[in-house]
């Protein structure tokens, strides 16, 4: 598509919406052409527009294109972002303007902002560049690193959990925030937090083993999952979809998912077998019998109460910084009577919070909850606040 078509969609864009006149568009274009830089540019150095509505005549500019926003609907979106400010897909909600996959982005945003994962700037900023590109919003906020692929996987687990209504939205954000400030991953802390197992116990994620074989980058399983969820579609069928994998490979990894179950192979001889069985086109089956005695993979337990301290649990929770908490360590070796005074007068924690740990502390040191529960349930009660032991009782977890 040449420039000049493309600048008279904004040009048309920004006259139906009532933002600037004919005549306005038609010396910007001049300016654009004899100066060689984009009609946008021009328009934001002129005054004519705002960076924001720029950014939104673009957006817009894109949905209109894959037929998803009328002009006129547009036109009222980009009115209200001038009347009212605030970003495009805001607006875009405000006029009753639902997108299912730009909701859903929108959505799974919250749950990422909820959970302290990233701002809310900058989730504005990344469904920005994710209707302007095009791209999934977990990929944008990995790209812009303002995820790693970690927790981004996590905050699809989780909305994929509170979608099937195996978990609440407060669990949801607070297992997310464990996996956020432990680099965890969301399962493992769920399970560890004592709610129950959401898959077999000998499985692996279609995607997490295609990962695993190297047939995917993580990069890619991100976007497919998103899309999978946000589509309501199979991921197998998404990846041969998006020209990413053969049927052959799905079927195939189906069948090796089936023998990690069986317990026939662990899943890494498994990946082993699928990468094999990619690279010469044989069946995913001819190495299975010399594959079939494995030994069980040891799991370490995540976090040991053995001589836990107060202040290893403030750590463990991560509410104060690093730094700080080296100040707090220094005074536990020394004057172990004074940590709480010091950090409250230093400001590192406030009396309320002090009071939540101090009562889950005694919890553990009764057998009543083990330290990954507090953790889970401290960061789900940071989101409800109210009565500590009111969140322990939404979890299951009562007195």
């Amino acid at each position: 598509m040449s420039q000049s078509h493309i600048s008279s969609q904004i040009g048309d864009l920004l006259v139906g919406a009532g933002l600037v006149t004919p005549e306005s568009i038609d010396g910007a274009l001049t300016m654009s052409r004899s100066r060689k830089i984009p009609l946008g540019k021009v328009l934001v150095e002129s005054g004519l527009v705002s960076e924001a509505e720029l950014n939104g005549t673009l957006q817009a500019q894109n949905l209109i294109r894959e037929r998803l926003i009328s002009q006129e609907k547009a036109g009222e979106v980009l009115k209200l972002i001038r009347d009212n400010g605030g970003s495009f897909v805001d607006n875009l909600f405000a006029i009753g303007c639902e997108i299912d996959h730009i909701n859903f982005s929108r959505n799974l945003g919250k749950l990422f902002v909820d959970a302290g994962a990233i701002s809310p700037y900058k989730l504005s900023q990344g469904l920005e560049v994710s209707i302007l590109s095009g791209l999934p919003i977990v990929r944008v906020l990995v790209l812009q690193k303002s995820l790693n692929e970690i927790v981004a996987y996590a905050g699809l687990t989780a909305q994929l959990l509170v979608n099937e209504r195996k978990i609440g939205y407060d669990q949801a954000v607070g297992a997310l925030k464990l996996s956020h400030l432990h680099n965890e991953h969301i399962e493992e802390i769920l399970e560890f937090g004592g709610l129950k197992r959401y898959r077999e116990e000998n499985s692996v994620r279609l995607g997490e083993l295609l990962v695993l074989a190297e047939l995917i980058s993580e990069l890619d399983l991100l976007s497919c999952v998103e899309k999978s969820m946000a589509e309501a579609k199979p991921l197998g069928q998404v990846l041969v979809d998006e020209g990413i994998i053969s049927e052959l490979i799905v079927s195939s990894a189906l069948r090796a998912q089936k023998y990690i179950v069986e317990g026939t192979v662990e899943p890494v001889r498994a990946s082993q077998m699928l990468s094999q069985c990619a690279k010469t086109g044989r069946p995913l089956e001819f190495s299975v019998s010399e594959l079939s005695a494995m030994k069980p993979v040891m799991v370490r337990p995540f976090v040991s109460t053995e001589n836990l301290s107060l202040v290893d649990m403030v750590e463990l929770i991560g509410i104060v910084t690093r730094s700080d908490l080296e100040q707090v360590r220094l005074v536990e070796r020394r004057e172990p009577d004074q940590v709480e005074a010091f950090l409250l007068n230093r400001g590192f924690i406030d009396q309320v919070k002090l009071d939540t740990i101090k009562r889950g502390y005694s919890l553990i040191g009764k057998s009543v909850l083990t330290p990954e529960q507090l953790i889970f349930a401290f960061h789900v009660w940071l989101w409800r606040r109210g009565d500590f032991v009111s969140t322990l009782n939404l979890l299951g977890w009562q007195q």
